[in-house]
């Protein structure tokens, strides 16, 4: 059984159509790598993977029961899928430890000192041990995002969503979270990352999703893809490189 599925998804923002009839599954230990050019329906699929965007129609399945905008159904869905932003979206009074203790309190219901001593436990997994005091202003972008990473861990979900985790990060940055993230693959955590880490893509994926103009063109291994003739395919390829 998948983890999640989505059948025949569509969505559309006014007159413009983002999503049409996407299908795509992913099964427990998938690292899915999901690519291809801006205005594709990449992050409009992650999210209406957690129901953070609901579809105009298709169904969504989560371990195989249908999810439906019911307040209880969403949060516990939710509860049990991790979510990484673009931008962090870490809570700027908080300190790091906060942050990722904060969900744990709110969703799960545990006490302060329990929720501390896990958010505690993930920080130092992403090699924040020395960090759990700072505030979001002291990190850098790098440290934000690898609290996002530890903050979707404590939560002990069965599937993460990365939407894109180093596109807003300095170049210098983006190492020390794609390291993370590898990690996370290497371990049987499941997720799907939004990326335009062709070396991610490739080298860590066992699947990659190519998706153009709101469909899903190919669901397949990294190295199918890389070797592809199709001149789709090679024309993103092409334009990727030209613009690094």
């Amino acid at each position: 059984m998948s983890v999640i599925e989505l059948k025949n998804i569509c969505k559309s923002f006014g007159d413009t159509q983002v999503l049409r009839n996407v299908s795509f599954s992913v099964n427990k230990q998938d690292v899915v790598a999901v690519v291809g050019k801006s205005g594709a329906g990449k992050t409009t699929m992650l999210r209406v993977m957690n129901y953070l965007i609901p579809p105009d129609s298709g169904e969504v399945y989560f371990h195989g029961s249908r999810v439906v905008p019911n307040r209880r159904v969403l949060r516990t869905v939710r509860s049990k899928i991790g979510f990484v932003f673009q931008r962090f979206n870490l809570i700027r009074h908080l300190t790091a430890l906060d942050n990722v203790a904060i969900g744990l309190v709110k969703v799960k219901g545990m006490k302060w000192i329990q929720a501390r001593e896990l958010a505690f436990s993930k920080l130092k997994d992403v090699g924040l041990s020395d960090r759990v005091n700072h505030y979001p202003s002291q990190l850098s972008g790098g440290q934000q995002q690898r609290v996002g990473i530890a903050r979707a861990l404590a939560m002990e979900p069965d599937l993460i969503l990365f939407d894109e985790p180093t596109s807003a990060l300095d170049p210098s940055l983006v190492g020390e979270v794609m390291s993370v993230i590898r990690e996370l693959s290497s371990s049987g955590t499941t997720m799907v990352v939004v990326t335009h880490e062709m070396s991610f893509a490739r080298h860590v994926a066992n699947r990659l999703v190519y998706m153009e103009d709101g469909r899903i063109v190919y669901d397949t291994t990294p190295e199918r893809f890389f070797l592809s003739k199709d001149e789709r395919v090679k024309r993103f390829l092409n334009d990727f490189l030209e613009a690094v």
